[in-house]
Parts: C-alpha cells; sequence; structure tokens
C-alpha cells in the first residue's frame, strides 16, 4: 500500500500545475525560473509543496523597504528594463541612472501592484481547492476502512 505521502503527491503536482498557469498582476503566467523553485516533498507521514517565502509577492505586490540592506534588485531592474527595451538612455550610466531610479521608488514605495492595492488571486484559491480534494480522498478512505471493519 502506498504511503500517506504518496497518495498526496498526485494532487500536489496538480496544485503546482494550475499555479503555474495563473497570470499575475501584468498578465503574464509566473516566470519557469520562479516554478522551477516549486518542490512536492513527499515523506512517509505526508507531503508538501514547498514554495519560495517571498510568493506572497506575486499576489499582493512589493511594498517599500523596511531595512537599507542592498538586496541587488537594481541589477535584477536593469536586466528587466533592458530585456524589455525600456530604457530611453543610450548611453550605459543613463541607463544604469534610470534602473537605480526605478528601483529607488519601489523600494521608498512599492510597486505599482502594492501601490494600488491590488490583489491577485495566484495561489489560495487553488491551495483551498487541493485541501478540498485532499480531505475528500481521505475522508472516503477512512469511510471505506470503516465499512470494511464493521
Amino acid at each position: 500500500m502506498a504511503s500517506i505521502g504518496q497518495q498526496i503527491a498526485p494532487f500536489l503536482k496538480e496544485l503546482q500545475d494550475n499555479i503555474s498557469k495563473k497570470n499575475t498582476y501584468y498578465g503574464n503566467r509566473i516566470s519557469k525560473s520562479i516554478m522551477d523553485l516549486f518542490e512536492v516533498e513527499v515523506r512517509q507521514d505526508g507531503a508538501g509543496l514547498l514554495v519560495p517565502y517571498w510568493l506572497g509577492v506575486t499576489q499582493r505586490g512589493r511594498g517599500p523597504r523596511k531595512n537599507t540592506k542592498s538586496s541587488n534588485l537594481k541589477k535584477t531592474i536593469y536586466l528587466w528594463m533592458e530585456k524589455r527595451g525600456l530604457f530611453k538612455s543610450a548611453t550605459a550610466k543613463g541607463k544604469l541612472n534610470e534602473a537605480r531610479y526605478v528601483t529607488w521608488y519601489i523600494n521608498k514605495y512599492g510597486n505599482k501592484q502594492f501601490r494600488t492595492n491590488t490583489y491577485i488571486d495566484i495561489y489560495d484559491t487553488e491551495r483551498e481547492r487541493t485541501i478540498k480534494k485532499i480531505d475528500n480522498q481521505f475522508a472516503l478512505m477512512i469511510d471505506k476502512i470503516t465499512k470494511e471493519v464493521i
């Protein structure tokens, strides 16, 4: 007989697939690089879907920074702006300054999704559905065991 974790794992894989099909604030799917961070962990006594601790940012947006420690956001913003051709400046120094300004603005006020208080349901509803499916599956198994024992 399969362990509890092995019985739950297909539900968690389905949850992971459903999350990967959801649209983010800007209408894009969650990137493959983020989805690659998801991992279904199977144990004898259960299973779980491990996700990045910051996944909530995809639903609520990124708020202002609370500390002064560098998070390398400037580099990420620079690459993001370069990939989408958002720079107005033609020089490397000008592009770097534009990326610095965008980074400063996000660090000070949060990103647009956060500032407009826009909530995008990416995983909450799917997580609840999956929990109900797992509960129903185990309720059926318990009912079957109970009927067999009586």
